[in-house]
Parts: structure tokens; sequence; C-alpha cells
């Protein structure tokens, strides 16, 4: 038996197991959609869920902005998409509409948007990257039970419409926020993020997150839940509140699983650069610990590359614990939560990285560095039970 797994943009590696061996697997094959993007983008918006099409609720002379979230499958082509729909069906000016990017990494999109609209029409559009150490670039919108501000994003808070483009995940998977992930804490200020990702309470983050989308006035969003890699399962438009029900029970039953726990544990991280990141590393590492015995072992394939950040960095040290700790209250950082939670792992499990990093900066974090893929298959030699899953950062184990 073997079992081929994909990661990165577009490499693969096939896992070979004897039959005395135990193979389970997840997400191998989620299934795209059927037909064209566009037909997927166009449908959802004139065909919302409890809300009027798109083109009824903008009008001439509003002003528009379409908050981009994290990790949406195809990003460029779904704004290609939308801006082509809102040219073709309204009245909305193109220097009306503002794109607005939750971070430099979401933003890369506008890259590949240039190439996929035409040069006048890109040039008209306006662009933002949030920025939320800028206070100027922030409004206040409420206070959360605690009495904690909630402020976001300014264009978000004085546009006339905002769409926001989110994903569509499991609640349970480490790190998110819910429903409205897409647009709290990612589009607030810096101060609020840190808190949520030092001190994850996931209850009053969601609590806070849908308290800040109610005063922000979003009654519209759309879903998009991802398939493998860079393909879209599902995109769905609509009411918010009738979304909350509805698209949820997508994401899970698409990247819900339950398992058994194996002595090895192998998850993939597949996509374009814009999916290699620390935190769906994160992510990947604490859903394979839930289907992993204590004292096991993790193997990640991805495509992480770039310098370790400030937080990774202290994981060398002999008091890592301490050392981050004292980060938080001196120069506290977003890649804090996922560097605490791989600290925490580390501890638990032997986790092995295939990866763009050097071998000397994945070691320096705590793991073993992987030089190439037949290293992996060396491992599940000697496993009597794997679990194999792919895209590990999405799925929601059970």
């Amino acid at each position: 038996m073997s079992v081929d797994l994909h990661y990165g943009a577009s490499n693969s590696l096939t896992i070979d197991f004897t039959t005395e061996q135990v193979a389970t697997s997840a997400s191998l094959n989620v299934e795209p959609i059927i037909g064209t993007l566009k037909d997927a983008v166009y449908s959802s918006l004139d065909q919302s869920i409890h809300f009027p099409a798109f083109r009824e609720i903008l009008f001439p002379g509003d002003t528009l902005a379409i908050a981009v979230g994290e990790c949406i499958p195809r990003s460029s082509e779904i704004l290609a998409m939308l801006i082509e729909y809102i040219q073709t069906y309204t009245e909305v000016a193109l220097e009306d509409i503002t794109i607005v990017f939750a971070n430099e990494s979401t933003a890369s999109t506008q890259t590949e948007l240039k190439n996929l609209l035409d040069e006048f029409v890109f040039s008209t559009l306006t662009f933002e990257v949030h920025n939320p150490d800028i206070p100027e670039e922030l409004a206040y919108l409420t206070a959360t039970e605690e009495g904690e501000p909630i402020r976001l994003n300014k264009t978000l808070v004085d546009s006339d419409v905002v769409f926001p483009i989110c994903s569509n995940l499991p609640d349970s998977i480490f790190g998110y926020a819910g429903f409205f992930h897409d647009l709290f804490p990612l589009y607030t200020e810096t101060e609020t993020i840190l808190r949520f990702r030092s001190h994850q309470n996931t209850a009053s983050l969601k609590r806070d997150s849908m308290e800040a989308a109610n005063m922000l006035g979003v009654q519209y969003l759309m879903k998009v839940t991802p398939a493998n890699g860079d393909d879209i399962h599902n995109i769905i438009a609509g009411d918010i509140f009738t979304l909350q029900n509805s698209a949820p029970a997508i994401a899970e039953a698409i990247w819900g699983h339950s398992f058994s726990e194996s002595d090895l544990s192998i998850g993939t991280l597949s996509g374009p650069y814009q999916h290699q990141t620390w935190d769906n590393l994160a992510r990947a590492i604490n859903t394979l610990a839930r289907s992993t015995a204590s004292s096991g072992s993790i193997v990640i394939c991805s495509e992480l590359s770039g310098p370790l950040p400030a937080p990774f960095r202290l994981l060398a040290s002999n008091d890592a614990h301490k050392q981050l700790t004292e980060e938080l209250k001196q120069q506290p950082d977003v890649d804090i939560q996922a560097a605490q939670e791989i600290l925490r792992l580390r501890d638990e499990y032997h986790i092995y990285l295939l990866s763009n990093l050097s071998g000397d900066d994945v070691e320096s974090i705590g793991l073993a560095h992987i030089e190439s893929p037949s290293q992996i298959n060396n491992l599940v030699a000697s496993a009597k039970k794997v679990n194999c899953l792919h895209d590990a950062h999405r799925i929601a184990a059970r």
C-alpha cells in the first residue's frame, strides 16, 4: 500500500507501507468546485443566502471596502471576478473601491491581481495593507466586557459597505477565532492582536469578534472553504446570521476527522508561499499531536522559508519558556503564539520538519531537520501505526 502526499506549491512524496502496518489517511482528495471559478463567484453573489443579490445592495456613490482574509485560496482570482462583477452589474465607481489586505503576506495577492485586471482598472482601484501599529489608521468601535477597547481598520469603519472575504475552517483548529476570524483580531490594533495571541481565550475571542463585526455593521460576507492546496471546495455568500449556522457545517464536514492514536503522524502544508506560514505550521503540529500517542513522532512536510521570527530565535535557549514570557512583557510579537505552541509540543513529541529552512535554523528551534523526503520513509518503516494528514493545518481532529 502507498499514499501520495502533496506539499508546498507542487511537491509530493509517496509513503510506502507494509501489509503489517496500520495506515490511516485524511483529506487526501478534497473535491474542488465543479465548473469555473467565475461561475462559482457570480453564483454566490447572485444567489445570496437570505439576502438580496450583491448587485442590489450597492448604489452609485457608495464607498466599498473589500477586506481580504488570510490564506484564502485563489484570492487574486476571486478579487478579479468580484471587480468584474461590480463593473458589469453596478454603478459603483472604481475609485470608490478600496481593497484592504490584512497583512503583508496577504497583500502579495496584489501583484497577481495586477496581471488579471485591465491596467486602467487596476490603477484606478485603491489598495491598502492594514497596519495595526498606526493609531491614525484605526477607529474606535466599542469595548469588550472586560473594558478593553476594540479598534478596527479605519477604512473599513468609514466605508458605506464592507465586504469581507473570509476563509471557512473548523472553529476548533489552533489559533482560529471562529466565524469572524478574518475580521477580528486580524484588522484590529497590535495590542489587541497580541492580547489574544499570547493569552488565548477562545470563548472571549469569538465573543469579541462577533461584537466587532456587529458594531462595524457587517451584514453580508463571502465564505471560502478550501480544498487541497490552493483549490476551493465551496464559495458561499449572504446574510451573516444565516451563514453562521450553515457555513461552519460545510467546513466541519470536509476538514473534521476522527483519529485513533498512532506512533507516527505525517502532515503537509500544501499550496503556494502564502500558505507556508509559521501560524499554519503551529496549527498542523497541534492537529497532528491530537492523533499521535505521547512521545510519538510527528513529521511536517512544507516549503516554509525565510528568516526565523524573533520569538522562534528564543527557542534555542535553555530557558525558552522564561525567555518567551519576558519577550511578551518587553517586546511582544505576533509570532509568539506559534512559538509557544511549538515549544510546548516539542517537549512531548519527536517533531521532524521538511522545509526550505536551513538545517541549523530547524534544529535551533528544537525540531529535527529532514533533508529529503526519502528520510520520511525510513521513519515510516519503523512505525506500527501511521496517520497521514493532507493539509494538516486545516484539519480539526475530533
